[in-house]
């Protein structure tokens, strides 16, 4: 009976055991983390011209995202976003946007459209940047790797 006594004890600590509630550690970064995530690009035209060569339209979206749990506050210098397109072997800045501030889970847009010669010059390419700052701003940016995206046509 003993025996039996002790190993309905062990099994109960067990069970119990087995029933403490774990710690799950979110995804999310603990600060605020904008963050270059996608360059999109939307559905636009193809002409055909005179010559029989068609022109392409490349529309592309930057899309920044806050993926962060805190707001990115710049203390008014602003957060500035940046649409390169890749001309001559570098990157040229085409289009700018800034904020002032970027609540946790906002998203900011940045568009641009452009053409090319389809089968004359290479289809463009395009570079998404999140000039955020680690430091010395109210609350800064938590991860700056995912800062820069880079996507051709």
């Amino acid at each position: 009976m003993k025996n039996v006594l002790l190993a309905y004890f062990a099994l109960m600590c067990a069970l119990a055991v087995q029933a403490q509630p774990t710690k799950i550690k979110p995804n999310v970064p603990v600060g605020a983390d904008p963050a270059a995530l996608d360059i999109e690009f939307q559905p636009v035209d193809a002409v055909v011209l005179p010559n029989g060569d068609i022109q392409m339209g490349v529309a592309p979206k930057g899309i920044v995202r806050n993926i962060g749990s805190l707001p990115y506050l710049t203390g008014g210098a602003g957060l500035n976003i940046v649409l390169y397109q890749l001309k001559n072997g570098k990157y040229e800045v085409v289009n700018t946007k800034q904020v002032i501030s970027l609540n946790a889970g906002a998203t900011v847009e940045i568009q641009y459209a452009t053409t090319f010669i389809k089968g004359k010059q290479k289809p463009p390419k395009f570079r998404l940047e999140v000039r955020s700052v680690d430091k010395n701003v109210p609350n800064p940016d938590v991860n700056m790797k995912n800062n820069t995206r880079e996507e051709a046509f």
